[in-house]
């Protein structure tokens, strides 16, 4: 499936190595700035924190798999000034090391994005507008992304290898991954929306789907809870709808009972026709899929892991021996 838009531009943001297309408050912008890190002759300033702060905490908000999390806003700042520091060694090493990329790789870039997900120029344009944002904006953005993904497979992905073996012994202890999961059995709290629904009735409904979630967590009776306050089929059965094949629910309601495991209960799922909340019973397997079936996908799932711990070394290698100095 293409990704849209706009979660591309969420997908940007929340890699470890992205930048973000997101602004502060006019208020919090105005306090006054000053240095909290040094990172050898370079600084972070407190508006650069607070800009990635406020950003990150926006794009969780958006995303319904991740805004239940609870997460300190403190433990979120330091987070985001250890990126923010990660970030200025690397782009320190991409000077270093002259690494470039050219207006006509970006350019290339920009295409594909807007072949993917369909967009002329003018329609790019006023999406980025929608965030305040320009065509130089992006291009920006992108250049920055492709120098530190050119830096990554220099100082790592050439030197990451995956073998068979790793492969072989990764399918037999997981094998449970690749067992089909080929129907489902769930309980159901359905909230409808109608036609005539004004903007506030509809947020009264996604207040009382969190309230139901917040009662949920806390040891309440899914059955129970179905009984009081779904309005789909079911209901009076404390909203166990039986068995479903997969490829019969809806795609975004599968997508969420997919990553469930039998007791466990989605966040509030919204569609076009309402919100749901899902808890899952049980599920029917088929045997799990040949070896040479999904070799392939072993080892890019391995690739990405070693990759990705091998840049956490580099990265901690190069912090030991840079000048880094938090102030904040």
């Amino acid at each position: 499936m293409k990704m849209g838009w706009k979660k591309w531009l969420l997908s940007v943001f929340l890699c470890a190595l992205s930048g973000v297309f997101s602004t502060l408050t006019p208020s919090r912008a105005e306090v006054v700035d000053r240095i909290i890190a040094y990172v050898n002759d370079d600084i972070i300033t407190l508006s650069e924190l607070n800009e990635r702060t406020n950003a990150f905490v926006t794009a969780r908000r958006q995303n319904p798999f991740l805004r239940e999390e609870e997460q300190s806003l403190e433990k979120i700042r330091r987070d985001m000034l250890d990126i923010l520091i990660n970030e200025r060694l690397a782009a320190q090493e991409i000077a270093r090391l002259k690494i470039s990329v050219s207006d006509e790789e970006v350019d290339e870039s920009i295409g594909r994005i807007m072949q993917e997900n369909r967009l002329s120029q003018e329609a790019l344009e006023a999406e980025l507008r929608k965030d305040g944002k320009t065509i130089a904006d992006l291009r920006e953005q992108i250049r920055t992304n492709m120098e530190q993904q050119k830096l990554v497979n220099r100082e790592v992905r050439s030197k990451t290898v995956i073998t068979d073996e790793m492969i072989q012994a990764y399918y037999e202890d997981h094998i449970e991954e690749f067992e089909t999961k080929q129907r489902w059995r769930i309980q159901d709290i359905y909230l409808p929306f109608t036609p005539t629904d004004t903007p506030e009735e509809r947020n009264y409904l996604r207040k009382v789907a969190k309230q139901i979630l917040e009662r949920l967590r806390a040891g309440g009776d899914f059955g129970s809870l179905a009984k009081r306050y779904s309005q789909g089929p079911g209901a009076e059965a404390g909203g166990d709808l039986g068995f479903f094949n997969k490829g019969e629910l809806e795609p975004v309601l599968e997508a969420a009972i997919e990553v469930l495991k039998p007791g466990d209960v989605s966040p509030d799922i919204e569609t076009t026709r309402g919100i749901h909340i899902i808890k899952l019973l049980e599920f029917d397997k088929a045997p799990a899929r040949p070896l040479d079936e999904v070799e392939e996908t072993i080892r890019d799932l391995l690739y990405r892991r070693e990759v990705d711990f091998r840049y956490r070394e580099w990265l901690s290698d190069l912090r030991e021996r840079s000048y880094v100095r938090i102030v904040f």
